[in-house]
C-alpha cells in the first residue's frame, strides 16, 4: 500500500479529522470551510472543495454516493488522516486595482460558461435518472420518453453553447 503524504488545504483538514464528521455534502464541507475563512469567496471555496474532494475518492479515503437528490461523501475504513499533510500556499500575483473592459468582458463570459456547465450536468443528470427510471418502471417509458429525449436535446444544446464560450474567451485571452 503507497503510504505516501496527500497535500490539501491545512483548514479542510482539521474539519476532514473531526470524527463527528462521517457522512457530509460538498455543500456542507464549504460552509464549515468558510466559516472558518470568512474572506473566502463562494467560487474559490467551491473549487477548493470540489478538487479535494475529487483527489480524496480517488485514493480512496472518501467514499461518493447519490442519496435521492444529494450527492453524499463518507470517510471510508482506508481514511488515514496521519497521511495528510497541509498544502503548500500557492504565490499570489498582485491583481491590478483597475479592472479594464476586456477583464470584465472575460469574468462575465467565464460566470456565463460555469452557468453553462452547471446546466449540463443539470440535464446529463435528468437523461440519466429518467434511463434509471425506464429500467425499474419499464410502465413509465411511454409517457416519460419525450421528457428523457427533451433533456438529452437540452444537453446537446449546452455542449455547443459551451463550446462558443469557450472559444470566445479563448479568442478574447489571445
Amino acid at each position: 500500500m503507497n503510504e505516501s503524504k496527500i497535500r490539501i488545504n491545512k483548514i479542510l483538514i482539521s474539519i476532514l479529522k473531526s470524527k463527528t464528521l462521517s457522512q457530509f455534502t460538498a455543500i456542507e464541507l464549504k460552509k464549515l470551510f468558510i466559516e472558518q475563512v470568512p474572506a473566502t469567496k463562494n467560487k474559490d471555496a467551491s473549487q477548493l472543495v470540489h478538487r479535494t474532494l475529487s483527489k480524496l475518492c480517488q485514493i480512496g479515503f472518501l467514499e461518493k454516493r447519490t442519496d435521492s437528490k444529494k450527492v453524499l461523501f463518507s470517510k471510508t475504513l482506508t481514511f488515514d488522516e496521519s497521511r495528510l499533510y497541509p498544502s503548500k500556499p500557492r504565490s499570489q500575483t498582485p491583481q491590478p486595482s483597475v479592472v479594464n473592459r476586456g477583464t470584465a468582458q472575460l469574468q462575465k463570459l467565464k460566470a456565463t460558461l460555469n452557468q453553462y456547465q452547471i446546466d449540463l450536468l443539470g440535464h446529463i443528470g435528468e437523461a440519466e435518472e429518467f434511463k434509471r427510471l425506464f429500467h425499474e418502471y419499464p410502465e413509465t417509458k411511454a409517457t416519460l420518453y419525450c421528457r428523457y429525449m427533451d433533456a438529452r436535446n437540452q444537453s446537446s444544446s449546452m455542449v455547443g453553447k459551451i463550446k462558443a464560450v469557450e472559444a470566445c474567451i479563448s479568442t478574447l485571452e489571445g
